[in-house]
């Protein structure tokens, strides 16, 4: 409760005086009160609920110092229950089950953080931002100014999807060109957000000394995932199928031919004929 209680309120902090607190290059000011609160309670308990566009509301300090250290410390906490939960099932005899602090502090350095480093270099590679500059102002075809926001994206998207956490640099999260440019980041993310807690359920099995009750759970686990997954891609397909024809290269072609054709004549053969005009 007093872990909660403290990141809630650094998280807190951090986004109401973002406005006075440096790494902050396009000038954000605070975060309005409760959607402060909000985002602090929202990430320090794992929900990571966004109700804010990251890239235009947050700082470079307030998504790394804030954010992306929620999501190491929020995927650590779980990490602990797990192992908590584990002993339980494990020990036979013993005067407890283990210490959080110990726990936390274990599943940071040497679980998460290591891979993270890894995750992040390779989305680097792939094309995802990773900078502390301000936002891009580019020109357009038309002549137009455009911002572009770039900043320490690959960092917190290594720990989003591998803490199984939300909250991305955008707001789109890895619906966004910047943070899920290829086709391998796309695979990689979708691995890594799996990874922990089907290798948790191995861990059980070696604790336990049967690994085949591992395997068990994680059998389990990947059979609701696929009833569930079947259940919900038959009515996307639907859907998509219904709305394709609008935007098919055959709709599209016809639409600009329609659109290019000549006007018709201001009267047909059914309306009215002007009046002559008087001499």
């Amino acid at each position: 409760m007093v872990f909660n209680v403290g990141g809630i309120a650094l998280l807190f902090a951090i986004l109401k005086l973002q406005g006075v607190l440096p790494m902050n290059p396009q000038g954000f000011g605070g975060m309005e009160t409760l959607l402060a609160f909000n985002t602090a309670v929202s990430f320090v308990t794992n929900t990571n609920w966004q109700n804010y566009g990251g890239e235009s509301s947050l700082s470079n300090l307030s998504q790394m110092a804030g954010l992306t250290v929620q999501n190491f410390l929020s995927a650590a906490v779980g990490i602990a229950v797990a192992f908590a939960f584990i002993r339980g099932f494990a020990r036979k005899q013993a005067s407890g089950i283990g210490n959080f602090w110990v726990d936390v502090t274990r599943a940071t350095l040497y679980l998460l953080l290591p891979l993270s480093i890894v995750l992040a270099l390779a989305y680097v590679v792939m094309g995802v931002p990773q900078t502390f500059g301000p936002s891009v102002v580019a020109t357009t075809v038309e002549g137009a100014k455009q911002t572009i926001a770039v900043g320490p994206v690959a960092s917190q998207l290594a720990i989003k999807m591998l803490g199984t956490n939300g909250g991305g640099f955008f707001n789109a999260n890895s619906a966004h060109p910047f943070e899920n440019p290829t086709a391998l980041s796309n695979f990689l993310q979708m691995i890594t957000i799996f990874v922990l807690g089907a290798g948790l359920t191995l861990t059980f099995g070696k604790a336990v000394g049967n690994i085949r009750q591992g395997w068990a759970i994680l059998a389990a686990m990947m059979l609701l995932f696929l009833v569930a997954s079947r259940s919900l891609m038959g009515p996307r397909r639907r859907a998509t199928r219904s709305t394709t024809h609008l935007a098919s290269p055959g709709a599209i072609w016809r639409a600009r031919k329609s659109a290019s054709a000549s006007p018709p004549p201001l009267c047909s053969p059914s309306s009215p004929q002007p009046p002559p005009a008087a001499r």
